[in-house]
């Protein structure tokens, strides 16, 4: 039976780094609540691409998409589309969660939200995928990796799908970006603001942790997620058990059946005289019989695991 956690108990424990009042613009929440302002958002936009997407756009922070019932569904931390048929999805990301397939996996989330049933290809939007990493996604100790599907055998030969991948990396050499870009990456770093960007954000981040209704959905989904983790631990233990008391009845079942070899008993008697099944006996007494085994418990043991 997994255990039932008390919601206060998980309340006073919260490390100090997961406290409501202690997150910043890297913690995924925030990042989401505070790019719902249209003005900040337009401008994070617009940093990260390098390029203009005007004023007519719609924000949806922490969309959530499943196509179907029984598939994985995902939830973006800030989902754009502007009035020129793009799609923007920035993602705050803190931990290296093999983001080259997440990126794709997302992307074409994108797509299948967008085309309805029915629909053609040609009314796919472009797409950006961005992640803001506070990590080096791939090691080369840059702060901007930009993919895109070029031909292998010419790299001019572009396949032109409207989709671009962008990882910016906190942690990077400051090159091949401009200086607010520069800029924004310290100041999430360093929570230190050196510009009017960085100046808005920072002030959206303060009043953020100030909103009472944001600070209870946010501990709503720490909750939830701290109960799931919890379960998982519980029933993971449980499973552990319950393979414990099988492979230990195993055990004692094949250290039976050899004792009773060695009293020169047939297959079927020993079957008898246990009351288990014939075939699973049978299985084990053929092991036990060969002559690389010779009735070893150890040797027995593990050729059943790797049937």
């Amino acid at each position: 039976m997994v255990k039932e956690y008390d919601e206060m108990e998980l309340l006073t424990n919260i490390p100090e780094d997961m406290v409501y009042e202690n997150q910043t613009i890297k913690n995924d929440f925030i990042f989401g609540k505070v790019m719902q302002d249209k003005s900040l958002c337009t401008e994070l936009i617009e940093l990260l691409t390098g390029k203009e997407i005007g004023e007519d756009i719609t924000i949806n922070a922490q969309k959530s998409v499943k196509v179907t019932n029984d598939s994985k569904g995902i939830r973006y931390d800030v989902y754009v589309e502007d009035g020129n048929n793009v799609v923007y999805d920035a993602e705050m990301q803190n931990k290296n969660e093999d983001l080259p397939k997440r990126a794709r996996y997302y992307s074409g989330m994108v797509d299948l939200n967008l085309l309805e049933s029915g629909g053609v290809y040609k009314e796919l939007k472009n797409c950006y995928i961005m992640f803001i990493c506070t990590f080096d996604p791939f090691g080369k100790a840059l702060c901007y990796y930009e993919f895109e599907n070029y031909s292998v055998k010419d790299e001019n030969f572009s396949l032109e799908d409207g989709r671009k991948i962008l990882f910016f990396n906190t942690k990077g050499k400051r090159v091949n970006v401009s200086t607010e870009v520069k800029e924004f990456l310290d100041y999430i770093e360093t929570k230190k603001s050196v510009n009017a960007f960085t100046d808005k954000v920072d002030i959206a981040v303060r009043k953020a942790r100030q909103n009472k209704e944001w600070r209870l959905e946010y501990m709503k989904t720490l909750l939830h997620d701290m109960d799931v983790r919890l379960e998982g631990e519980e029933i993971g233990r449980e499973k552990g058990r319950i393979e414990g008391r099988i492979e230990g009845r195993i055990e004692l079942l094949v250290s039976q059946i050899v004792r009773k070899i060695q009293k020169q008993k047939t297959v079927d008697i020993i079957a008898e005289e246990l009351e288990e099944d014939f075939d699973y006996i049978k299985k084990i007494y053929d092991i036990a019989m060969k002559d690389a085994v010779g009735c070893n418990v150890e040797k027995i043991l593990k050729e059943l695991d790797n049937q």
